[in-house]
């Protein structure tokens, strides 16, 4: 998949599609650039929405654009409130200045 730019980039958020975007955040920019993604999924159009779940992209430049390269994405709402406690234990170790 080629993004021609990644301020354009576009998940399939529509009910066929079975994915709503809640967010993002560039994590980071540059030749490699991470994209982190809240989102809903659902696998039956008539179905509730699952989530909310955490998709982090990994994207390279290249000449064409920006191509994927790699995904990671959690499966189950409990592991995106396990990170989000992780994040907090771990406040003091990533703040700025240290």
């Amino acid at each position: 998949m080629i993004v021609h730019d990644l301020d354009d980039l576009v998940l399939d958020s529509d009910e066929e599609a079975g994915i709503q975007e809640l967010g993002r955040c560039f994590l980071a920019r540059g030749p490699w650039t991470t994209v982190a993604f809240l989102v809903k999924t659902k696998t039956d159009p008539e179905g509730e929405w699952d989530g909310p779940f955490l998709w982090l992209h990994r994207y390279q430049k290249v000449a064409q654009g920006w191509k994927l390269v790699s995904r990671f994405r959690t499966t189950e709402t409990t592991q995106l409130e396990r990170l989000a406690s992780a994040f907090r234990d771990w406040e003091g170790y990533v703040s700025p200045g240290k």
